[in-house]
């Protein structure tokens, strides 16, 4: 019963969270994404209310640069709350916000081992996965991985991330997802094998030079 309870208020702050959206329009999604990856929030399901957002606001290449930017500035800057807090003395103040964030010690601990494993590439990788968007940012901290380097993964896997959800929503309505990606790819094969060849070099970029902060130390 308690699990019903959960999703039930799960869809109840989701319609809630539409509303705004409606509403507000980008704004509205800039703060909800804030307050899901700061965790401040955590209940807030980003599964349902980010591709509804996406069709709510996504009508042309205009509105589809506005939805990624303010899902990116608000995931981006959320991002930095849970690890200015869990950094330590050095965070200005912003550890008195750990009481505030409700995470378990076993999400933490599997945040912990995600990063041991993969390293700084995980703050990367790990934004387009639900179970470690918000939570890869607390071992991120505890491992001291410097704030600029920590901002650049993490903008970069977020502007993907939603990028990727706003043209599946976007193109999915038009027509077949495959139908796009196959007609998008026939008239332009020099841009999408640009295209390929960036997402691959900036993904090898970042587990390369990962590994090699690694073994320096």
């Amino acid at each position: 019963m308690a699990e019903v309870g959960v999703v039930n208020v799960g869809f109840d702050l989701g319609s809630t969270a539409l509303r705004f959206i409606r509403l507000y329009g980008p704004f509205a999604l800039l703060l909800f994404v804030f307050l899901e990856t700061s965790m401040l929030f955590p209940f807030f399901p980003s599964e349902v209310v980010v591709p509804a957002a996406a069709a709510l606001l996504i009508s042309d290449p205009l509105s589809f640069a506005v939805f990624v930017g303010a899902a990116t500035v608000g995931g981006t800057v959320g991002a930095y709350v849970p690890y200015y807090a869990f950094r330590g003395p050095g965070s200005r103040g912003l550890g008195r916000l750990r009481d505030r964030i409700n995470v378990s010690e076993d999400t933490i601990d599997r945040g912990r081992r995600w990063f041991r494993r993969w390293g700084a590439s995980s703050v990367f990788w790990g934004r387009f996965l639900p179970a470690l968007r918000s939570v890869v940012s607390i071992p991120a901290a505890l491992a001291g991985m410097t704030r600029l380097r920590f901002g650049v993964y993490t903008a970069a896997g977020t502007v993907l991330f939603y990028a990727a959800v706003g043209a599946v929503v976007y193109y999915g309505r038009q027509q077949s997802l495959f139908a796009a990606v196959w007609s998008t790819a026939a008239d332009r094969p020099a841009t999408t094998a640009v295209v390929a060849f960036a997402a691959v070099a900036v993904g090898l970029w970042i587990v390369l030079h990962s590994r090699q902060g690694r073994e320096s130390h």
